[in-house]
């Protein structure tokens, strides 16, 4: 009654991944090509929408992508929405490489209008601290990076939870990385749908199907009915601590950030309205612009 995913989790869109090697064996262009023809479908149809902002062609590709052959798919891209909609912001992802060596010659230095590197930085995956200000001094010195991009910098994906205890964070029924503290137990939620939502079996020990690498990591699955939650080792006080503090370290060194998510069922850690309404992530300052996603 399981299934295998984190062990076959290759970045395989962009060719042929050979694991013993760490390199890739081919690279796929009508892969990328399909990509190409997906961003100028979204032009054609959306480029002249008002709501349509910028386009980011791509999400998270991995870390050992070839560098080479997304940095032409990104060029590419850029060169598309240029031509066809330059008011357009041009977004790519840092494959997990936020540093300026890896992405200042991805443009010329005087052709780099609506440009923006997206960075990905979360708590959660780091390994545990003590005090909550231990994240702050940490994430400080992390977004210092920002610095050395001549493009702005937009941190696309951030949350304030300190653990992967989120039910599902790793994949249905699954999981890559071990919590770093007890997970807290709460009610799974129920459908909103009235009539036409089936509700599980809440007396099960545990429920299937199963992820191989989340089988025997306790936060991955259902447990009679209780679905796992961030560590309550972090109070609510503690949160707020690393909310304002991480918002002063957006507003000196970001141009734009985006918690995910906007909102979910049961983490406010991980979501933009509670965390809002609770204050965790509202400027205090009055000499701050506060930007509201």
């Amino acid at each position: 009654n399981n299934f295998s995913h984190w062990e076959h989790a290759f970045g395989e869109w962009m060719g042929e991944w050979d694991n013993d090697s760490g390199s890739y064996k081919s690279i796929n262009q009508d892969n990328i090509n399909w990509a190409k023809d997906t961003i100028q479908g979204l032009l054609d149809t959306w480029g002249e929408h008002p709501a349509v902002y910028a386009i980011e062609p791509v999400n998270e590709p991995w870390w050992a992508s070839d560098l080479d052959t997304l940095k032409s798919f990104y060029r590419d891209v850029r060169a598309m929405m240029k031509e066809q909609q330059p008011r357009l912001k041009f977004v790519f992802h840092d494959s997990f490489h936020f540093d300026g060596n890896t992405w200042n010659d991805l443009f010329a230095d005087d052709d780099h209008e609506n440009v923006v590197l997206d960075t990905h930085q979360y708590f959660a995956w780091w390994e545990k601290r003590g005090d909550i200000g231990l994240y702050c001094d940490d994430y400080g010195a992390v977004m210092n990076m920002a610095q050395y991009v001549k493009y702005d910098v937009w941190v696309g994906e951030w949350a304030l939870a300190t653990d992967v205890c989120a039910t599902w964070l790793g994949g249905f029924n699954d999981a890559n990385t071990d919590a770093n503290r007890e997970c807290q137990r709460v009610d799974c939620p129920k459908s909103y749908l009235a009539t036409q939502g089936v509700d599980f079996d809440r007396t099960a020990a545990k429920l299937g199907p199963y992820g191989s690498s989340g089988l025997n990591r306790d936060h991955a699955t259902i447990l009679e009915g209780k679905c796992a939650i961030d560590s309550a080792f972090y109070n609510e006080d503690d949160v707020m601590r690393l909310g304002q503090c991480t918002l002063d370290i957006f507003n000196g060194m970001v141009e734009a950030h985006f918690m995910w998510t906007v909102r979910n069922e049961l983490e406010p850690r991980w979501n933009y309205i509670d965390s809002y309404d609770k204050g965790w992530i509202k400027n205090k300052s009055e000499n701050k612009p506060e930007l509201i996603q």
